[in-house]
């Protein structure tokens, strides 16, 4: 009896030691690291952006978030060091020469076209495992398509700070001055053509056409809308339907033939000739606010409007994001991840996003806000009530990941607008272009393998 008795009386006691000694354990190791000196996290930027639109204070964004990260409590102990200077037309070749000398950063901005090498390669520290342990982390602040930018392979590799849509903008102007009207209920190809035909013209008699329907309108703009893709996610097969390829390349052949030749420029339409250009979210803030209006578009009016649909698919745009990846070399992984998770999903940098910059935020939650508290600036308000009416954001489009993509759509491009701006048999092109696609994806393929 005595002795169960004791046992009884030790295990609290026990217990208590054992909370004593992991207690311990924490505080030793917080004030060994405390003991080290901060933690300094380098963080590369670029300048500039893949589409060409001016951007003042290109870093300004970064050092807020800097500011607000490390003025956090938890966070006393991390420094982000920023690396700036980069031009973007210069950064893929500045950060290759970091890598091959063992100094890439430990977190940082990735270009469009260097993200599938950088994924396939083993530059980029597989996110998914820090993601899966931090229960605050939460993917559904993201757009599906941002968060499948960043993905390869299955796994995710970089996570967006900011996303940019595609859509079409209108010369109101001009359809108003030849009597042209839109019905957006039923805005498909064919209503995209007639307009553009009836645009297209001769206006001052010389014989040569100097009015036109639409500038910058691809193929790529087409064969999404028609409900098509390229490829299998991991691009080992060609997925599109041969007749819908047909109808894409026909109906971009109509509008091409309609200039009879001219080569339409973009000052045609900076000018108020023609009618429609393709645009994104970022030209459109850029461009629609002083003073950068006035230098561009001052002799029209305008607005946006979504891709046409064609006879197979709906309206979805293509998406541009800003995405930061993380070194797989970082020695300080489990910190850089705080400052990637900060940058892409805290609510109050991510508003500063869109207050400082030209792009849209990466936390929809963010987004939904701001449509909200949008009345001071109507054309803030207007491109919010546009993306939200249209479903813009859940209409979207993401190139292919796989490591030769960029190549071989280089090579796809390059062999439709043959088509298109020639005089072939479209149908009798197609199976040929197909098999040329397969071929040409195979020596890549196998180029690129070990």
């Amino acid at each position: 009896m005595t002795t169960e008795k004791n046992g009884r009386h030790r295990r609290p006691l026990l217990v208590a030691v054992g909370i004593l000694a992991v207690a311990a354990i924490i505080i030793a190791s917080v004030l060994w690291r405390r003991s080290q000196g901060p933690i300094t996290l380098t963080f590369a930027v670029y300048s500039g952006n893949n589409w060409g639109v001016p951007a003042s204070y290109a870093y300004a964004i970064y050092d807020r978030a800097k500011e607000m990260f490390e003025a956090q409590p938890e966070n006393r102990n991390i420094r982000i060091r920023l690396i700036t200077g980069t031009l973007y037309r210069d950064y893929s070749e500045w950060f290759a020469q970091r890598v091959l000398k063992g100094q890439e950063p430990d977190l940082f901005m990735i270009k469009e076209d260097d993200f599938n090498i950088f994924a396939s390669v083993g530059i980029l520290e597989d996110l998914d495992p820090y993601m899966r342990r931090d229960r605050t982390f939460d993917t559904d602040s993201f757009y599906p398509k941002a968060l499948e930018a960043g993905a390869y392979a299955g796994a995710q590799y970089s996570l967006p700070v900011s996303v940019v849509p595609s859509f079409l903008i209108v010369n109101k102007t001009l359809l108003a001055h030849e009597n042209l009207t839109i019905d957006r209920e039923h805005w498909d190809w064919d209503q995209f053509y007639r307009i553009c035909r009836a645009l297209t013209k001769d206006t001052n008699g010389d014989g040569t056409i100097d009015q036109f329907g639409v500038y910058g309108y691809t193929w790529q703009n087409a064969f999404y809308t028609n409900g098509q893709t390229l490829f299998s996610p991991d691009g080992t097969r060609t997925v599109f339907d041969n007749e819908a390829l047909e109808e894409t390349i026909e109906h971009l052949k109509r509008i091409y033939d309609l200039n009879r030749g001219t080569v339409i420029r973009e000052s045609d339409f900076d000018n108020g000739r023609t009618g429609f250009k393709q645009f994104n979210l970022s030209e459109y803030r850029t461009y629609g606010s002083y003073p950068y209006r006035i230098l561009r578009y001052s002799n029209f009016e305008w607005e946006i409007l979504p891709f046409p649909s064609g006879p197979r698919g709906h309206s979805i745009s293509k998406l541009y994001t800003v995405p930061v990846g993380m070194s797989s070399r970082s020695r300080h992984k489990k910190e850089a991840f705080e400052f990637l998770k900060f940058i892409t999903e805290n609510a109050a940098f991510q508003s500063q996003v869109w207050k400082e910059t030209n792009v849209l935020p990466a936390n929809r939650n963010v987004i939904a806000g701001l449509r909200k508290n949008a009345t001071n600036n109507e054309n803030d308000a207007r491109l919010l009530d546009f993306m939200t009416d249209n479903h813009i954001m859940e209409n979207l489009y993401v190139e292919p990941a796989f490591k030769w993509y960029a190549d071989l759509y280089a090579f796809i491009d390059d062999q439709i607008f043959r088509i298109i701006a020639t005089d072939r048999d479209i149908r009798g092109s197609i199976p040929t272009l197909r098999t040329d696609i397969e071929r040409r994806r195979t020596e890549l393929q196998e180029s690129t393998t070990p």
